[in-house]
């Protein structure tokens, strides 16, 4: 799972702004903190969904450290007029099985909830899942897989190539043994 903070900050004779320091041009802004942690929340999926529409990269996040470091945070958190929050990032990447233990009565439960919602046991309590972590978290689901972050695409590109280079050697110690032979 995928964080990125976002910056909640206040300025005089302002409305709270928002702002994801790793995300460029991802931000919002609320007449009070929760509205622009709200609105933050939603531009944060808009973005991603964006990015991944457009075949675009998601920039690394990085850790709280290196934030406090930055100079638009510095700027935004000045004078004890904003906070960090974290954001999780739900995505809707591939479905894995898993083993899940319950109580008899309580997957009896899930399963007549699940028929009356038209739904399988697996995705209702994804569902149910979903909701408690936004609930709970603030988590954000985002209606697609997992956009490439560079960090990842250099690790894919570094990986093919050492399997490129593999297969070029083994074909090259096959050719030294049909010659030798």
């Amino acid at each position: 799972m995928s964080s990125y903070y976002v910056v909640v900050h206040k300025d005089d004779d302002s409305d709270f702004g928002a702002f994801f320091p790793d995300l460029p041009g991802c931000f919002s802004a609320g007449e009070t903190e929760d509205e622009a942690l709200q609105n933050a929340r939603i531009s944060l999926r808009m973005y991603v969904e964006d990015l991944a529409e457009d075949g675009h990269e998601l920039p690394a996040a990085r850790t709280l450290a290196d934030l406090r470091d930055d100079e638009d945070v510095k700027a935004a958190l000045k004078d004890g007029h904003g906070f960090f929050v974290s954001v999780p990032l739900l995505f809707a990447d591939k479905k894995r099985r898993v083993n899940v233990t319950l109580e008899p009565s309580l997957i009896s439960a899930i399963d007549a909830a699940a028929k009356v919602a038209g739904t399988s046991r697996s995705e209702y309590l994804a569902t149910a899942a979903r909701h408690e972590m936004e609930t709970q978290s603030g988590a954000v689901s985002v209606g697609v897989a997992r956009p490439p972050t560079a960090a990842a695409k250099a690790h894919n590109t570094s990986a093919a190539s050492k399997s490129r280079r593999s297969q070029k050697a083994s074909r090259a110690d096959k050719k030294r043994e049909t010659a030798s032979a």
